[in-house]
């Protein structure tokens, strides 16, 4: 579970440095915050929103080579984005059917559209995640079908999204998303 926080850290870090010039906006902002719940440390990142937009197109293709490398990790499937858009639209035709993902070690990964948002939640003997994506954002990463993801499309649409993006907490800490005001 430590990865995670290590890499969303970094990330958020990146995006500081980058956004240095950006810095007058006031709204609205990314907000990252990772504890360590071994030692208490803990770690916040808060970005003008305007500085993560910039960056989209430059990390998108950095940014699905690691999704995919953490994807395909250990699994015995591969994983397109066709398979990925085709999985968003089951979400988007049922809305309230929750689907699994994934079942491993005694813990689970469901997903469900609920409301204006798609939810994905999961649980574990190492903790629990809470995800929630706007619906915008997905229409927006996907397109139509044939077309590559489109990050930074996906990225503008989150800008009207005042709320949690993602909650993971467990035993040895915590990392939270979110789009706000500063």
């Amino acid at each position: 579970m430590m990865r995670l926080p290590r890499i969303a850290a970094l990330a958020a870090i990146v995006l500081g440095l980058a956004a240095l010039p950006a810095f007058g906006q006031e709204r609205p902002w990314l907000h990252v915050s990772v504890e360590d719940g071994n030692d208490n440390t803990k770690v916040e990142v808060n970005l003008p929103f305007a500085a993560v937009e910039a960056l989209g197109d430059s990390l998108a293709e950095h940014i699905f080579d690691e999704i995919e490398k953490e994807w395909d990790h250990g699994a015995d499937v591969d994983v397109d984005a066709d398979d990925l858009r085709a999985l968003w639209q089951s979400l988007r035709d049922n809305p309230g059917a929750w689907v699994t993902l994934d079942e491993e070690n005694g813990g689970n990964l469901r997903a469900r559209m609920d409301g204006d948002e798609i939810r994905i939640e999961g649980a574990g003997d190492d903790g629990a995640l809470d995800v929630r994506i706007p619906v915008a954002f997905g229409d927006a990463l996907f397109g139509e079908e044939g077309e590559e993801p489109d990050l930074a499309a996906a990225i503008r649409a989150l800008r009207d999204h005042d709320d949690v993006l993602v909650s993971v907490g467990g035993d040895d800490g915590r990392v939270r998303v979110w789009i706000g005001p500063r």
